[in-house]
C-alpha cells in the first residue's frame, strides 16, 4: 500500500515539474532604464493575447510560436518562439514630436471651464468591455473659439454594474440582460491623440506621455481624469481613447467591468474601435460586423451607438 502510494506521489511530482517547465514567461522592460513596462500588449496569434502586470511579466500559453508586444509609448517588437521558461524582452521607447501640441508650463489657480464630446448626451444603450479593446470618440475644433482652449480633464460615461449585462437578442430584436456572475474588473486606460491625415483614425502617438491609468476598482468621478497638465486643444481636433486591460486569464470575449454608455442621437458618428488581439486596425463604429445584419439594422433604426467620452477645457 504505502509502495503504490509512493508511486502516485512521484507520478504527480512528475506532471507539475513538467508543467513547470512547460510554463514559459516574459518579462519586459525600457531599453533605456530597465524599469518594467506595465500593461504591454503581448499578442500571442490566434486572436488570443494579454498584458503584462505591474512587474512587466506575462506568462505565454504553450504552444504560441510567434508573439507581437505593443505599448502606446514604445516601438512595436515582434519576436519568435520563447524557448526558454523566463526571458527578458526590451522595447525602445518611441520619441514623439509635440511640436502641435505644446504642453502648458503653469496652470491658473482659478479656471472657468466647460465640456465638449458627448458627456450630456442621452443613454441609450453600452458597450461591454472587453480585454485588449479601445474606443474612441473624435472631437472636433471648433472655429467659433476665439482663442485656443487647453485641455484638463478627460471625461467618461461609465456603467459599474456587476449584476447584469445588456446585450442584444436578435431573435427578438430587444435588449436582454444577462447575469455577470464573477465580475472582472478593468484596469482603463485614457489617452490623448491626433487623428491621422489619410485615415482619419487615431494616431499610435499619445499627447500625455502614454496616456493616464486608472486602476482596476477605482470609479471615474463627474470630475473625469485630471491630465498632469494641460495642452492646448489641438486645430486638427482630438482623439479621446479608452482602453480596458486586465491581466486576469481570460479571453476577448469575456464581460469586463465597467462597460461604456452610449448614445443614438448623433447624425454624424465619431466613434471608432479598435481590437487588439485580433490583429485588426481601427474601424469607424458604423463598420462594425455587429451592426451590419438585418436584425440590428431594424433595431438601431439605420443609428450607430456613439461613445459618451468628452473633455475639460478653458477658454
Amino acid at each position: 500500500m504505502n509502495m503504490n502510494k509512493e508511486i502516485i506521489i512521484t507520478i504527480l511530482f512528475v506532471l507539475v515539474s513538467m508543467n513547470m517547465y512547460t510554463q514559459q514567461r516574459l518579462i519586459v522592460r525600457d531599453s533605456l532604464t530597465q524599469e518594467p513596462i506595465a500593461y504591454t500588449s503581448v499578442w500571442f496569434g490566434n486572436e488570443a493575447g494579454g498584458y503584462t502586470d505591474e512587474s512587466g511579466m506575462i506568462e505565454i500559453p504553450e504552444g504560441t510560436k510567434q508573439i507581437r508586444l505593443s505599448h502606446i509609448s514604445y516601438k512595436t517588437k515582434s519576436i519568435a518562439k520563447v524557448t526558454v521558461d523566463s526571458q527578458t524582452i526590451f522595447l525602445a521607447p518611441i520619441s514623439i514630436n509635440l511640436d502641435e501640441v505644446a504642453i502648458s508650463a503653469k496652470v491658473p489657480k482659478r479656471i472657468k471651464t466647460t465640456e465638449v464630446g458627448l458627456m450630456k448626451t442621452k443613454t441609450q444603450t453600452k458597450h461591454k468591455g472587453a480585454n485588449g479593446f479601445e474606443m474612441a470618440l473624435f472631437i472636433p475644433y471648433d472655429s467659433t473659439w476665439t482663442k485656443t482652449p487647453c485641455i484638463h480633464s478627460i471625461l467618461a460615461s461609465l456603467d459599474y454594474s456587476t449584476h447584469w449585462l445588456a446585450s442584444l437578442d436578435y431573435s427578438t430584436h430587444w435588449l436582454v440582460f444577462t447575469e455577470i456572475k464573477t465580475p472582472i474588473y478593468a484596469t482603463l486606460r485614457f489617452d490623448l491623440r491626433l487623428p491621422d491625415a489619410k485615415t482619419g483614425a487615431p494616431k499610435d502617438e499619445s499627447l500625455i506621455n502614454g496616456g493616464i491609468i486608472l486602476p482596476s476598482g477605482q470609479k471615474l468621478g463627474k470630475d473625469g481624469i485630471s491630465l498632469p497638465r494641460p495642452i492646448p486643444f489641438p486645430q486638427t481636433g482630438v482623439f479621446v481613447v479608452v482602453e480596458w486591460i486586465t491581466t486576469a486569464k481570460v479571453s476577448e470575449s469575456c464581460n469586463l467591468v465597467p462597460s461604456l454608455n452610449m448614445t443614438l442621437d448623433e447624425k454624424e458618428n465619431r466613434t471608432w474601435n479598435k481590437k487588439t488581439f485580433r490583429a485588426m486596425d481601427w474601424m469607424q463604429e458604423q463598420d462594425e460586423p455587429a451592426y451590419q445584419n438585418e436584425e440590428a439594422q431594424d433595431f438601431y433604426k439605420g443609428r450607430t451607438p456613439s461613445a459618451k467620452l468628452g473633455l475639460k477645457i478653458s477658454i
